[in-house]
C-alpha cells in the first residue's frame, strides 16, 4: 500500500508539473512548429514571439491563424492587385528579422498593387515545399510563386529528418530513378531525442519532456549528434541531390502551372560563397531553370559586393536585416517585370 501511495504522489506531482510548464511555455516561450503527419512540420498558428538574435539582439517572430508569417492579407484578393507566394526555408521565413525587414515585406513596399504572401518554414527542403503547395495555390490563387532555394536543400531533399524539428517526407535514388518517401521512418529522427518510450509523443505532446530534452539532454549530446547529422548529409552522393533537385525543380514549376501561374526561382549563396563571388550550383541550377523556362535569379553578385559581415551573421547561416535588403534589391528587377 505503501508503495502505491508514492506512486499515486509521484503521478500526481507529475501531472501538475506538466500542467504547470505546459502553461507557463504556452505564454513565455511557445513552440514556433508543430510535427505534421504530411509535411514533416508547419508552423504553429497565432505565434508572438521573441527570439534571440546573435549579437545581442531579438526579433519578433509572429505567425496568423494560418501559420503565415508576415502576411497582412485576406483571403480574398484585393481588386486589381497581383499576389506573389514566397515559398523556402528559413532563409525566406527569416526568424532572425522583424517582419518589416524580411525581403518579402521589402519588396512589397517596392511593388504597388502587390501583396506578399510569405508561406516559408524554417529547415524545409524543396520537397516539403512541393508537397504544401498544391493546397497553398488552392486556397491563395498567386499570380507568382517564388522559390528560394539554399546550398543546404539538396541535402536535405535526401533526408528522412531534420535534427531540430522532426521527420520528415524524403527522396531515394534507386536505380538511377528517383522515388518520393512520403512516411519518414520515425526511428531515424528518434535518435536525437532523450531516450524514453514513445519519445516522439513525448517530444510532440509533452512541455516536461521537452524541457528536460532541450535543457540536460541535449547540451550533454550535441557534439555527438551534430557529428551524425553531419556525416549522414555528406554521405549522400553529389549526383543524388542534384537529380533529386531537378526533378523537384520540374514538379514545382508543373504545379504551379496547372493552377496558372508562374514560377520564379531565386538562389542564395552561402557566407562562403558571397565572400569568394562564385557559387558553382548558381551555374547549374540557372541552366535547370533555363530548361524550365523559368526566371532564375542568383541573388550572389549584389550580396558579393557587400561585405559579408554586414549582410550575414558571424556564426549564425542566415542574413541579417541588410542582407534581406540586398535580396531585395536583387529579386526586384524579375518581379517588377512579372507584374507588367
Amino acid at each position: 500500500m505503501r508503495l502505491l501511495a508514492v506512486a499515486c504522489v509521484l503521478l500526481v506531482a507529475l501531472v501538475i508539473a506538466e500542467a504547470g510548464l505546459a502553461l507557463w511555455t504556452a505564454r513565455a516561450t511557445p513552440a514556433l512548429y508543430r510535427i505534421d503527419a504530411r509535411l514533416g512540420w508547419t508552423h504553429a498558428a497565432g505565434i508572438e514571439r521573441e527570439l534571440d538574435v546573435e549579437g545581442g539582439g531579438t526579433a519578433l517572430f509572429r505567425t496568423d491563424a494560418r501559420g503565415l508569417r508576415a502576411t497582412p492579407h485576406a483571403e480574398p484578393r484585393q481588386p486589381g492587385s497581383r499576389r506573389f507566394l514566397f515559398v523556402g526555408d528559413s532563409f525566406t521565413e527569416g526568424s532572425q528579422v522583424d517582419d518589416d525587414q524580411l525581403f518579402s515585406r521589402r519588396l512589397e513596399r517596392a511593388l504597388p498593387g502587390v501583396e506578399c504572401w510569405n508561406a516559408a518554414v524554417g529547415g524545409y527542403s524543396t520537397l516539403q515545399t512541393l508537397l504544401a503547395l498544391p493546397e497553398q495555390l488552392a486556397a491563395w490563387r498567386p499570380d507568382v510563386v517564388v522559390l528560394t532555394v539554399y546550398d543546404n536543400d539538396l541535402q536535405d531533399n535526401l533526408m528522412p529528418y531534420f535534427a531540430g524539428l522532426g521527420p520528415r517526407p524524403y527522396a531515394l535514388v534507386m536505380d538511377g530513378a528517383v522515388r518520393i518517401e512520403p512516411q519518414a521512418p520515425a526511428g531515424r529522427f528518434e535518435r536525437f531525442l532523450m531516450p524514453a518510450p514513445g519519445s516522439l509523443w513525448l517530444y510532440e505532446h509533452s512541455a516536461l519532456y521537452r524541457s528536460l530534452h532541450k535543457n540536460l539532454w541535449l547540451p550533454a549530446k550535441w557534439r555527438e549528434l551534430e557529428a551524425l547529422e553531419a556525416g549522414e548529409r555528406m554521405a549522400i552522393p553529389a549526383a543524388d541531390r542534384r537529380l533529386v533537385m531537378s526533378k523537384l525543380l520540374a514538379d514545382v514549376a508543373a504545379t504551379v502551372r496547372a493552377q496558372g501561374g508562374a514560377l520564379v526561382v531565386a538562389a542564395i549563396p552561402t557566407r562562403e560563397e558571397a565572400k569568394a563571388g562564385a557559387c558553382e550550383l548558381h551555374g547549374w541550377l540557372a541552366g535547370e531553370c533555363a530548361q524550365l523556362g523559368a526566371p532564375f535569379v542568383s541573388t550572389l553578385p549584389l550580396l558579393a559586393r557587400e561585405d559579408a559581415a554586414a549582410t550575414y551573421f558571424a556564426k549564425d547561416i542566415h542574413l541579417t536585416a541588410r542582407g534581406h535588403e540586398v535580396v531585395a534589391d536583387a529579386l526586384l528587377p524579375t518581379l517588377r517585370e512579372a507584374v507588367k
